[in-house]
């Protein structure tokens, strides 16, 4: 039941998204609410490795966001593989052993491709919010187009991270293959 509940929670995320709902009629805090809530969601149409050691799933977030309250709030009671989501804050790239996630926010000061080398040997799924950063190598990306918050998504990042993401889910992306 929980789980089509977050379904339900996500693809009536999305159906406001796609209709229309203008991103400049949002305010920044509500911009990251739903940012946040999508990145809850993300995690149940990622394929996990069930057999990753230790009894938490990391979500970090690299530097200062306004996202990181809303994510600690989306996922006070929510578990990934049955592992309690835990949100941390990173101010340095060593910091990030053990994390599952890392969203890269627009203002990060921290290098690209320093966050990539990182996220990529540690094996992290990132997400960012910047434009080209999917082309570039990060796993997710949000877009905004024609005033809707999209995601793309580059396949070979996911692949190169031993992650698979749900039929479901690429449906509503834009792929990025290369």
């Amino acid at each position: 039941m929980t789980r089509c509940y977050s379904y339900i929670l996500f693809f009536s995320f999305l159906f406001i998204r796609m209709t229309g709902f203008s991103q400049e009629r949002q305010t920044k805090a509500q911009e990251y609410d739903l940012k946040a809530a999508y990145i809850y969601n993300i995690t149940k149409f990622i394929y996990w490795e069930p057999t990753s050691p230790g009894n938490e799933f990391i979500i970090g977030v690299i530097g200062s966001s306004p996202i990181y309250e809303p994510l600690l709030d989306v996922v006070k009671t929510k578990t990934v593989n049955n592992k309690k989501i835990i949100i941390r804050q990173y101010a340095k790239v060593g910091y990030l052993n053990n994390c599952n996630m890392l969203f890269i926010p627009e203002s990060t000061t921290i290098p690209l491709d320093e966050l990539l080398e990182k996220a990529t040997s540690e094996k992290i799924l990132t997400i960012s919010e910047q434009e080209g950063y999917g082309r570039r190598g990060t796993a997710i990306n949000f877009v905004n187009i024609n005033d809707k918050l999209k995601f793309e998504v580059n396949i070979k990042t996911l692949q190169s991270l031993g992650l698979k993401a749900s039929a479901q889910f690429l449906k509503l992306t834009i792929i990025i293959e290369e």
